[in-house]
């Protein structure tokens, strides 16, 4: 009686193993027949920002961080995409204080200029560079300082647009 449920318990999780695998060679196939492999050049849509480094990467860590930062991540996310939105966060945040005085804006704005950063790619680039670059002191401040170059005037702009339309 006892060796026959443990052999139906084997069974039961070999079947269990056996269709979670397929799964998730499926979802892997749709992916990658999703994002192009390699193949002809996929069409970019101009209101995402594409896809990099490899998929499902995304740490730990950076979980925590984007739900701090009111994100749902995904666990597709390559580590480098969730790293550029944290790095974009936190550089549409440090505009908006500057523009406005305000720490807290609303969520709405947040989201708006976020697009906007992320499908623009010489600003996406940009912000990309400039989270490369932060030094640990840097990143352990409270408030980043900004170089108000061209790229921080295309981002105040949208931020004080936004700001009164808000």
């Amino acid at each position: 009686m006892s060796e026959s449920l443990i052999f139906a318990l084997v069974i039961g999780l070999t079947v269990y193993l056996f269709m979670r695998r397929l799964r998730l060679m499926k979802q892997q196939k749709k992916m990658q027949a999703e994002h192009g492999n390699g193949g002809g050049k996929k069409r970019e849509d101009p209101g995402s920002m594409p896809r990099l480094g490899t998929p499902g990467t995304i740490t730990r860590e950076q979980i925590k961080l984007l739900k701090d930062n009111d994100f749902v991540p995904e666990r597709q996310w390559s580590r480098e995409e969730a790293q550029l939105i944290l790095d974009t966060v936190t550089y549409l945040r440090a505009v908006i204080y500057e523009a406005t005085g305000e720490a807290n804006a609303p969520i709405e704005v947040q989201n708006e200029i976020l697009k906007f950063i992320l499908t623009q790619a010489d600003l996406r680039e940009y912000v990309h560079e400039w989270g490369l670059n932060r030094t640990r002191d840097e990143q352990a401040a409270p408030q980043p300082v900004l170089v108000r170059d061209n790229a921080y005037s295309r981002v105040e702009a949208v931020v004080l647009e936004r700001w009164e339309a808000s």
